[in-house]
């Protein structure tokens, strides 16, 4: 599924004298731990900065194959997703624990232009196997692809060699709009990320994988959403740490960095403040979007604002009241950190652009729902509004490049798609601008402003 190159590990564990106070005291064992893993970048965008329209084509089908049957995994759910919110401290800050005592893995990061792709290792079975995933807030399977799948990309998990391994005749699919899926069976095992084990952890063992399943750089893929929306019917990997009470905290945070710098990570049980600057704020998640279901991570917002003036926050993160700007119709916002763009309902996107000088309707040849704009254009920024705070999107990330080879115009990094019930999908384009925390006890998502 998707060429290996490597990333960094930072581990910390058995955090039990540094621990916070417990989420839970009556739940939370003595002995808690956290990790970080560090991310490699791939990219949608090619060497020559021309927007690539096939990358961002099929990055769309399979955002329409994860948000496309909402309804249907509505209809199948199984789990009451009501849960009483527990007394929550502030999550633990790992940077309270690495003096002296971190685990370094040095690896080689792949960046290809513009980040599109944010991948890091896991290791399946007993001994442990070293495969790597895409770690992905907006789906909830754990997807393996396994030695006997030929043409998959690697490392492959060889069964055989694993003395805890169970398989199943149980099979498992995923299939987008554009006949891409791929197929095997349900298995379960050992399954552990940066120190961090859940000791049978069900997961799809993928024996085919057809069009945009093929030649990306990961080889799996680890969805770290609900259980009601895993086509597997288990419990996600995150979700099972969170329940046994093993986390210093209950929840995960990404930072994501630009341009191919070092740095970007996954923490998990923790917060990194090393990472961020001011306080982290939270929204809490909006499971009527979704029939009352918790499938994703997805918060309100009031729209998208746009800013002509150049000068769109204030410090305080609110909006200059001189400056030029129009907010669009609301909507609710999944946090996903396995979609690179940025998709909102057409009605969105057609009051966004009106705003902006120069904006039109990509050519056929971009695709249906793009937009451009002049690339020599002095472009104003691009805002989300969550809770009455503004969330801007560095206009670097929102320019996709010109839409082909000597084009004066250039392809915008927010997309009209109508996924149903109002949702938008806020990729990477805008996690890289915004400390992104996804707490599972408060049921919410924060963010902070990246260093």
């Amino acid at each position: 599924m998707l060429a290996i190159t490597f990333a960094t590990l930072l581990v910390a564990s058995t955090l039990s004298s540094a621990s916070p106070t417990p989420l839970s005291r009556s739940t939370l064992p003595q002995r808690r731990s956290a990790s970080v893993v560090n991310f490699q970048r791939n990219t949608v965008r090619a060497d020559n900065k021309v927007f690539n329209a096939e990358a961002a084509r099929q990055e769309r089908v399979r955002v329409k194959g994860k948000y496309g049957t909402t309804n249907q995994r509505v209809q199948a759910a199984s789990r009451s997703t009501k849960r009483a919110l527990k007394t929550v401290a502030e999550p633990f800050d790992i940077k309270t624990k690495r003096a002296g005592k971190e685990g370094k893995d040095p690896l080689i990061d792949s960046f290809n232009s513009i980040d599109v792709l944010y991948y890091g290792p896991i290791s399946v079975g007993t001994p442990a196997q070293q495969t790597n995933v895409d770690f992905d807030t907006g789906s909830s399977d754990l997807v393996v692809p396994v030695s006997a799948c030929r043409g998959c990309t690697g490392p492959l998990f060889d069964s055989s060699k694993s003395k805890t391994f169970k398989g199943s005749n149980t099979p498992f699919s995923v299939q987008y709009a554009d006949g891409s899926k791929a197929t095997g069976t349900i298995a379960t095992d050992a399954v552990t990320v940066a120190g961090l084990t859940v000791a049978k952890q069900v997961f799809g063992a993928v024996t085919t994988e057809s069009g945009g399943f093929e030649g990306g750089p990961n080889a799996g893929l680890m969805g770290l959403g609900f259980p009601d929306n895993a086509s597997s019917k288990s419990t996600p990997f995150f979700v099972n740490l969170a329940e046994s009470g093993g986390l210093a905290s209950n929840v995960f945070s990404f930072y994501m960095s630009r341009g191919g710098a070092d740095g970007s990570e996954l923490c998990i049980g923790c917060v990194n403040s090393d990472k961020f600057s001011g306080e982290i704020d939270y929204y809490q998640l909006d499971p009527s979007a979704t029939g009352g279901v918790q499938l994703y991570w997805n918060i309100p917002s009031a729209g998208l604002s746009y800013d002509g003036s150049q000068a769109s926050t204030t410090s305080s993160g609110t909006f200059n009241s001189t400056a030029l700007r129009a907010r669009a119709t609301s909507f609710s916002a999944v946090i996903d950190s396995g979609t690179s763009l940025i998709y909102v309902p057409s009605a969105v996107a057609d009051e966004l652009y009106s705003q902006i000088p120069g904006a039109a309707p990509a050519p056929k040849n971009v695709g249906d729902g793009f937009y451009t704009f002049p690339c020599n254009s002095a472009m104003g920024t691009v805002s989300f509004n969550f809770g009455g705070k503004s969330y801007a999107i560095n206009p670097q990330d929102f320019n996709m490049g010109a839409v082909q080879e000597g084009s004066s115009d250039c392809v915008a990094g927010v997309i009209s798609e109508d996924l149903g019930d109002g949702m938008a999908i806020v990729g990477d384009e805008f996690m890289k601008n915004w400390y992104s925390v996804f707490d599972y006890d408060r049921r919410a998502v924060g963010f902070a402003q990246v260093n």
